[in-house]
């Protein structure tokens, strides 16, 4: 039984959707390994033909959970980031499609959780957000592939909003669209993707995880998620995470982790 997503087959479609709209959908160890199961069962049965990747309520995913990271010790980071990794790899090299369908914002690693998606459409008020460096921590390299250097960096340095309008013009997305065209959006890419060859689509994926990989994108994950691991246990990650409990600014120094942290 799944705690944090739920999963709804509709014939040969699934909706896995992310259900903790409680905290807006913010992951935590068990939603991301709670994923990376139900990709597994996507990709194994048969009925199966095409996935949905959405958000229960207004939310499509606010990124971390600061009640899990806020306490977790150096292990449970470190789960943690090998989960959030393994989740969006998944979704990404899964044999089956899979459309996201952001019904809302998405952050951090939401907008990660969406970008892992072959096919991306989002209701037009939603916005997208990099915010890892307000909470001591990178996103570097986020999305140059996509996006290029520019913008990857403006992204990443600045966390600022990315309004679903501009996502669709930079690239980060396929489509933004009113909230009254938002379902048909998405059925049209699922009816689209039900139309063609299994096999054919399981390859045009491959092919293109195979590029991706010799261009460095798997070693990019490798090496920024234990950039990220060392930066959460850091002085300013752990600063950013009190604070924003604390409701109040930040004070960063820039100091090294200790050994006993």
């Amino acid at each position: 039984m799944y705690q944090s997503i739920r999963i709804e087959k509709q014939g040969s479609v699934w909706r896995v959707v992310l259900n903790r709209p409680e905290v807006r959908n913010a992951h935590d160890l068990d939603m991301f390994r709670e994923i990376a199961q139900a990709f597994d069962e996507v990709e194994n049965d048969p009925a199966c033909r095409c996935a949905v990747l959405t958000g229960e309520g207004d939310f499509f995913c606010a990124g971390q959970d600061l009640r899990f990271t806020r306490h977790a010790d150096a292990q449970a980071i470190d789960a943690y980031g090998r989960a959030n990794v393994a989740a969006r790899q998944r979704i990404q090299r899964n044999f089956k499609p899979v459309v996201a369908a952001v019904n809302g914002p998405a952050i951090g690693g939401g907008v990660y959780l969406a970008t892992a998606c072959d096919l991306i459409v989002s209701v037009d008020t939603a916005f997208f957000q990099m915010r890892e460096i307000q909470a001591g921590n990178h996103s570097g390299g986020a999305f140059l592939f996509t996006v290029g250097r520019a913008r990857s960096l403006e992204m990443s340095l600045l966390g600022r909003r990315i309004p679903a309008t501009q996502a669709e013009a930079w690239g980060l997305i396929n489509r933004s669209v009113p909230a009254a065209e938002f379902n048909a959006a998405v059925d049209d890419y699922v009816n689209a993707l039900l139309e063609l060859p299994p096999l054919g689509i399981r390859y045009t994926k491959s092919a293109t995880n195979l590029l991706l990989d010799n261009a460095g994108f798997s070693s990019h994950l490798d090496a920024g998620g234990a950039m990220q691991r060392y930066l959460g246990l850091s002085p300013d990650g752990r600063e950013a995470k009190r604070a924003f409990n604390e409701k109040r600014k930040p004070v960063f120094t820039g100091a090294y982790p200790k050994p006993t942290e």
